[in-house]
Formats: structure tokens, sequence, C-alpha cells
């Protein structure tokens, strides 16, 4: 079954996407002169709006920009990050660890171990500052009122559906038991949904199971379920160990490869009183992103580093494997597609109201930067 991994990493990934350039027309990114209460979210005083509505930080000095910083609330607080102990959230420890985050001022920047919806809880509610999680998570959370945004794309992947190695099944068909990591309602029961639904199937045609991430495996063996969804981490070693393959992925099925998976989060209200802190952590781990992206050697170098900084457990191969099946690099413009695709799907799936609005969504739920100008 080894021989099956390497065929899923070998596979075409496609082409990162980049954000289209802007022209030189650009407007206040105050919608009048009135004050900073008329600002779009995450704009300052002295940022402008581009044609494309993208807030550019470009316009400020890096001395306006530490000016306005120490002036902010959070400039000498501790920014608390989520830790989860995976490489999803790769780009967070290595924006720390390559020294992107300190180039910012930011000097107290401390991982609280903390994952999934306890993390989301945790931003909603003011108790963690910034933190990685899917799209297809908190898109729901901001529909149920909850004040958490994000403000970049980060990468594509993460999680696939599998079966037992020696299994009949190659891909979802009607009546069969799916097995989801966590909850109904979860990010891998939604993720379900969505694979299902890119094949042409309804939510009724599956028996949907909710599995511990420790039963997933025992629970296919047993014949409870036929098909498990859950992240690549786990399905991974089921994989390698030759018990599982996998029929369905985020990470190379073309209709996901191009897709953002995963965005950094924040308070809205912590975005509001600190757009300039929220900036500068965006724009380091912006960077890390970009800098994984760039080569394997790179994402090898990150796997070295996040073992030495005893940030994961995976083994150097395993840890090497799984990076390299991730998209970096996104940035805006992938991070609103994705947030309406998914948005248009889940309407269609019934998990949103018929008539939500898309659109005041995208301007609500999403800081929209102008990233092109980052090095």
């Amino acid at each position: 079954m080894k021989k099956a991994i390497y065929k899923l990493i070998a596979a075409s990934f496609g082409v990162i996407l980049t954000l289209t350039g802007c022209g030189a027309a650009s407007s206040s990114a105050a919608s009048d002169s009135a004050g900073a209460s008329n600002l779009q979210l995450g704009a300052v005083e002295g940022t402008t709006l581009t044609e494309e509505g993208l807030i550019d930080y470009s316009t400020l000095s890096e001395e306006e920009l530490t000016a306005l910083y120490e002036k902010e609330p959070a400039h000498d607080q501790t920014i608390t990050v989520n830790y989860t102990g995976s490489l999803c959230p790769v780009a967070l420890p290595v924006a720390k660890y390559l020294g992107y985050v300190e180039e910012e001022g930011i000097s107290s920047f401390d991982f609280v171990q903390i994952s999934g919806s306890a993390a989301r809880d945790a931003l909603a509610s003011g108790n963690l500052t910034v933190a990685i999680g899917f799209l297809s998570d908190w898109l729901l959370y901001y529909q149920n009122g909850e004040e958490v945004v994000s403000t970049l794309a980060l990468h594509s992947g993460c999680a696939s559906a599998a079966t037992l190695a020696d299994s009949d099944i190659t891909k979802f068909e009607k009546g069969l038991r799916v097995g989801v990591s966590g909850d109904i309602g979860g990010v891998f029961h939604n993720i379900g949904l969505r694979f299902i639904n890119h094949d042409g199937f309804s939510t009724e045609d599956f028996t949907w199971v909710a599995l511990e991430p420790g039963t997933l495996l025992a629970a296919l063996q047993e014949g409870q379920v036929d098909v498990i969804v859950a992240s690549d981490e786990l399905i991974y070693n089921f994989v390698e160990d030759g018990y599982a393959k996998v029929i369905r992925s985020q990470d190379y099925d073309p209709d996901f490869e191009s897709e953002v998976c995963c965005s950094l989060g924040f308070n809205k209200d912590f975005v509001k009183n600190n757009p300039v802190t929220v900036y500068k952590i965006t724009r380091a781990v912006y960077r890390a992103s970009k800098w994984l992206a760039e080569n394997e050697e790179n994402r090898e170098k990150a796997v070295d580093l996040l073992i030495d900084k005893q940030y994961i457990s995976a083994t150097k191969e395993m840890g090497v494997k799984l990076v390299n099946l991730l998209h970096y690099g996104f940035g805006t413009k992938e991070l609103v597609a994705t947030t309406n695709v998914i948005g248009q799907e889940y309407k269609d799936l019934g998990l949103l109201p018929a008539d939500f609005d898309l659109s005041d969504a995208e301007e609500k739920f999403l800081v929209k930067y102008d990233l092109t100008k980052i090095k």
C-alpha cells in the first residue's frame, strides 16, 4: 500500500494561483471622511482600497505602521495561538520559528494546545487571539452569529475519505454507511457532504455515523461503516500500514485541489480594536505560507524545525509526505472564491438558508487585504 500513497503524492496538484494585479486607481478605505467608524473592517486611516476592494497597507510606511501598532491595545499583550500538534496549521509555527512574527515587532506569540471546535469557540469568545480553522466550519459558525472572521487563505487539502484496502468500494455509492471523525454537523461530516454533493448524491443517500478519531479504523474493520472521512494525518497511517485506501481527497482530486481548506481567523472585535496587529500577524503568516510554497526543500526544513521544537510528533518521513500534499501561498482571491463556493454548496445542501446572502457574508466574514506587495 505504500505505493498507493507515493502515487498520491506524485499526482498533479495544479497550479498555485496568485492574486491578479491591481490597477493604479484606488480609493480611500473609508466610506466617507467622518472617521474610523466608517473604515472597512481591517483598514486604518491612511490605507486605500484597490479597484478590487482590497485593503492596501503598502500606502503606509513601516514607521507609520509601527507607530499605529504601538497605540493598539494588543501591542503589549501576549498573542495566543492555537496549537494542534498537526501539520495542517504549519504556517503559524513556521511564521514564529523563522522569525517573521518577531520582525513584525510582536514579541509575545505563544501557542496554546487547543484545536477543532474548542479553538473556534475560544476564538469567538475572545479567549484565543488567532487560530487556523476550516472554512467549511467557520462559515457555518459565522452564519450562527458568532464573531469569527478570516483574513488569509492558507492551504488546500487536509481531509480525505477512505475504505478498507481490500474493499471493492472505489468511490462513493448510494447506500454506504459513512463514518465521520467527530460530530454530525462537524468539520469532517460537512466535508463528507461536499464529497457526495460533488458526486451527484444527496445527504439521504447515505447513513452518517459520528466516530471518535481513535475508533475510525476499528469501525471500518468491524463493518460498522463502509467509508470514513477524516484528517489526512489519521488516514495516512491507515494507508501506510496497509489497512486502507483513499477514494476521495481534498488534496489531489481535481474538483478540490485549487480550493482553500483552511484560513487564518480572528475574533471580529479584536480586529476592530487592533487592525494593525491583525495585519502584521497576517503578513507574517502569509510570508511563511509563501516560503512553504517555494519548494520541497523549504517544506522539509519546516518539518525538521517543527520536530525539533516538538510542535509535531510525526516522523520526518511522514511529515514530509503530508506537508507535500498541501498547496501553499494562497491569497485573498482564493479566500473569497472558496468562501463563495462552499457557501453556495451549503445552500444547496440545506446547511445554510436558501436566502443566505453570500455577498453580505463576504463583506462581514472576510478581511480582504491586497497581499501582492508583500515580499
